[in-house]
């Protein structure tokens, strides 16, 4: 009998997932693609494509170890390293998130469903995303009074009857719990802007250097690329659940549609973790260590917003690599490892 999905782990058959005592799954840095990462005898690591590796060794899409290898590659977007016989995150599992919020950000997201409802029942619906602002308006006593009422309105509404409040409290409640990872994500994108503003006294401090300067400058226009995609990301967002009546009659597509952009807002910022904590530290001031971190910037962005062959070229071309020397180097790795497992 198959296990509940909750309790499924990355349980997988093969002898190529068991044959080795140091092994697991990461993500390229460059691709992004599954990677299947291994210790050989030797001592040498290898790192292979899991795609690859599959089909090497005839692992099929519609087998129990391919169903659990289809689900690796998404697993990888929530954690760093996977190995075989560890849980699979909740996100590929049951659609939760395997990541935690605060009190505060349950505080604005309830604030502003309540705030939806209140403006809803005056005809005049408006939607208001600013914690502050949210919160003294919450504070305000007429403004619970409204809320109250605005409990009974639903009811009426959705048809369940005003002796049946409790189920919209607890239906706004469920509504408030999906978009409070959105308020995190939100808060977290600050982060972003942080780094801008750093870059741009940046390029105020090395204006007068053209080589330092020109970097920051194509960090910069890259930053801002990457601000307008998640702006925009949360601009749909709050277009989408900005009409409360509609998300409380379809609440089942529409916690899917919240849990869809929340994984995607969250695996993108997840990527620029190891920036945020270097841009956080840093003051800006002449230096090499800022010098350092804007090329690193550069390198984490450049793969990002220019187009993969375009950026992979560039690579190869700097590093004086081949262009199809890394597609050879994968494919005798993977003839050896094929001939070892023959062998056993």
């Amino acid at each position: 009998m198959t296990k509940p999905l909750r309790e499924r782990k990355l349980d997988l058959q093969h002898k190529i997932f068991s044959s080795f005592e140091d092994c697991h799954f990461q993500k390229s840095d460059l691709t992004e693609e599954a990677l299947f990462v291994l210790k050989m005898s030797e001592g040498s690591t290898v790192s292979l494509p899991l795609k690859a590796v599959c089909k090497e060794f005839g692992i099929a899409e519609d087998s129990s170890d391919g169903e659990l290898i289809g689900l690796v590659d998404k697993s990888l977007d929530y954690i760093n390293v996977l190995r075989p016989g560890d849980d699979l995150p909740l996100e590929v599992l049951t659609g939760e998130a395997s990541w935690d919020v605060d009190d505060s950000h349950r505080a604005i997201a309830y604030n502003r469903v309540t705030m939806q409802l209140v403006t809803w029942m005056s005809g005049n619906e408006e939607l208001i995303t600013d914690p502050d602002q949210l919160m003294q308006i919450a504070e305000d006593p007429n403004t619970k009074k409204k809320i109250n009422s605005a409990f009974d309105e639903v009811a009426d509404k959705l048809g369940i009857g005003r002796e049946n409040r409790e189920e919209v409290v607890n239906l706004v409640h469920q509504v408030a719990d999906e978009l409070s990872y959105i308020e995190t994500l939100r808060e977290k994108y600050r982060l972003v802007k942080m780094v801008d503003g750093k870059l741009q006294e940046l390029r105020r401090i090395y204006g007068h250097e053209k080589g330092v300067l020109e970097t920051v400058t194509q960090v910069i226009r890259l930053i801002d690329d990457a601000m307008k995609k998640f702006e925009g990301s949360f601009d749909e967002i709050d277009a989408n659940t900005g009409e409360i009546m509609s998300v409380l009659r379809n609440f089942t597509s529409q916690r899917q549609y919240i849990r869809t952009r929340r994984d995607d807002l969250y695996k993108r910022l997840r990527a620029w973790e190891p920036l945020f904590e270097q841009w956080t530290a840093l003051t800006p001031e002449r230096g090499p260590t800022a010098v350092r971190l804007v090329r690193d910037t550069y390198q984490f962005l450049a793969p990002r917003f220019m187009k993969v062959k375009q950026w992979l070229l560039m690579t190869k071309v700097q590093d004086g690599i081949a262009p199809d020397a890394n597609i050879r180097d994968e494919e005798d790795r993977m003839k050896a490892l094929s001939g070892k497992m023959m062998q056993w």
